[in-house]
C-alpha cells in the first residue's frame, strides 16, 4: 500500500513531454531488434527509412529485459502506428555523424520516454544531454526507484 502511494507521488511529479507539431506521418513497416524501426512516409513520395531510437541503450537480444523490452515496444506501436519524427539538434555530436537517430513519437507520446519510465531501457549520455534530457532522466529515476523492468532484480 506504501509503494503504491509512493508510485503515485513520484509519478505525479514527471510530465512527459508534449508532441510538438511535426508536419509528415509515417508508417512502421517493421522492427529491427528494439531500438531500430523501419518507417515509410504515409502523405508524400519520399523513401522508407530506418530510424534509431534517440538517447536510450535497450537489451540486446539473450540479455535479461529483452523480450519485456521487445513487448512493451510493440505494444506502444500496436497496428500499423502512426510515426513522427524529430530530430535533435542538428549540431548535438552524434546528429552529425548519424541522420537516422532520432526522436519518435506515436500516438503523442515519445517512444523513448514511455521505454525509459515503464523501466525497459536505460539512458545514454548523448539522451541526458538532448532536448528532452531532464525528463527522460526523472523517468528513468523513476523506474529505478519502482523497480520496474530491467530494474526489477537489482538490490
Amino acid at each position: 500500500m506504501i509503494l503504491l502511494a509512493s508510485a503515485i507521488l513520484v509519478s505525479d511529479l514527471i510530465k512527459p513531454p508534449k508532441q510538438p507539431d511535426l508536419k509528415f506521418e509515417w508508417r512502421v513497416q517493421q522492427v529491427r531488434g528494439i531500438d531500430e524501426i523501419r518507417i515509410r512516409p504515409i502523405y508524400f513520395r519520399d523513401w522508407p527509412r530506418w530510424v534509431r531510437l534517440y538517447g536510450i541503450e535497450v537489451p540486446k537480444a539473450g540479455q535479461t529485459g529483452y523480450s519485456g523490452s521487445e513487448q512493451f515496444l510493440e505494444i506502444l506501436l500496436g497496428r500499423a502506428a502512426d510515426i513522427y519524427f524529430e530530430d535533435e539538434d542538428p549540431k548535438h555530436p552524434l546528429m552529425r555523424n548519424a541522420e537516422y537517430v532520432q526522436y519518435l513519437w506515436t500516438r503523442g507520446k515519445l517512444i523513448q520516454f514511455e521505454m525509459l519510465h515503464e523501466g525497459w531501457a536505460k539512458l545514454t549520455e548523448e539522451g541526458r544531454s538532448g532536448k528532452y534530457g531532464k525528463v527522460l532522466a526523472q523517468a528513468e529515476d523513476e523506474a529505478k526507484h519502482l523497480k520496474w523492468g530491467i530494474w526489477a532484480n537489482l538490490k
